[in-house]
């Protein structure tokens, strides 16, 4: 065998191990993922989180977890800037605002960071995907249910912690269409902020003002927390009608007392292992994310013992 055929053969040789080289070579990079929320003190995030982190164990991948303890939009743009300046390999985020993510989505993407949105939406700001209920229907599921409650109508109390984070915005506004549709309704909607002491106060002088109130409902997890507590402490129980969003223990303790009558479950640890599934899969295969609904699950008493031991540990 010629010299120059031996040549050629090695050449051939190499140009075949490229391509494995370069996979291994992809392999052997860790990627990394963060995954940033707003008011990540909220107990709402803890399964957001360990779906998160689960994920990022299952498939050999960096994940961290991450964002402002309170609400605060701008606060969570310099987040998202600051992974964007770390250059990592994906962000899965909540976009609690309609608008105030566009320009920091487009530079994330502008330098091939795939973004995906979970939990809370932002359809126009350019990201990939979104990962979460359907917030405007969970809202009329609310509804529903109160309508189930009190088929007469009656002077209710809808709490919301933040009026400007968009998807609970949308849950109101679903609710208050079951509602008005049903007729003999009067609501009042009590804004109370993240913090569950000023939370109960605001919505304890809410209901001192009107004594026909007949229920109180909080469209996610804090203002449902403080319905709980307000009619434990109050001795409500059977005299005014209590529910929220999410699986947080004090509000599924309140159900198993009878003190609240359900809360809506949105899966969010769903939503966080998902997102960074999705991450993993565009990054590693160039697969397209889709969109993922996350649903919509009444929990009552009739079920309430059934989810209770995983809500503790941080998965429901």
């Amino acid at each position: 065998m010629s010299k120059r055929t031996l040549r050629i053969m090695a050449l051939l040789l190499v140009l075949a191990l490229l391509p494995a080289a370069f996979l291994a070579a992809q392999a052997a990079k860790k990627l990394k993922f963060v995954v940033i929320t707003h008011a990540t003190a909220v107990p709402f995030f803890v399964p957001v989180r360990n779906g998160a982190l689960d994920a990022g164990k299952l498939l050999g991948v960096d994940v961290t977890y991450t964002g402002p303890a309170g609400f605060d939009i701008q606060k969570q743009v310099e987040f998202m800037k600051s992974a964007i300046a770390q250059k990592v390999d994906g962000i899965a985020c909540t976009l609690p605002n309609p608008t105030a993510f566009n320009d920091v989505v487009a530079e994330a993407m502008s330098k091939g960071i795939p973004v995906i949105s979970i939990n809370a939406d932002a359809p126009g700001s350019g990201r990939l995907a979104y990962i979460g209920q359907g917030n405007y229907d969970a809202g009329r599921s609310m509804g529903e249910q109160i309508a189930k409650l009190l088929p007469g109508g009656g002077s209710i109390i809808i709490g919301i912690h933040t009026a400007g984070a968009d998807q609970l915005a949308i849950r109101v506004k679903g609710v208050k269409d079951v509602l008005d549709a049903k007729g003999g309704f009067k609501y009042r909607v009590v804004e109370t902020g993240t913090d569950l002491v000023k939370a109960e106060s605001l919505l304890a002088s809410a209901l001192q003002a009107d004594p026909s109130v007949k229920g109180m409902f909080g469209v996610e997890d804090v203002t449902g927390i403080a319905i709980g507590h307000i009619i434990e402490r109050q001795k409500l129980k059977g005299k005014v009608f209590g529910a929220g969003f999410d699986l947080v223990s004090e509000v599924l303790d309140a159900i198993e007392k009878g003190n609240m009558q359900f809360t809506i479950d949105q899966q969010p640890y769903l939503q966080g292992f998902q997102g960074v599934m999705e991450l993993y899969l565009n990054r590693m295969y160039a697969i397209t994310p889709c969109d993922i609904n996350t649903g919509i699950a009444p929990v009552t008493a009739e079920n309430v013992k059934a989810v209770k031991d995983l809500a503790a540990k941080g998965y429901r």
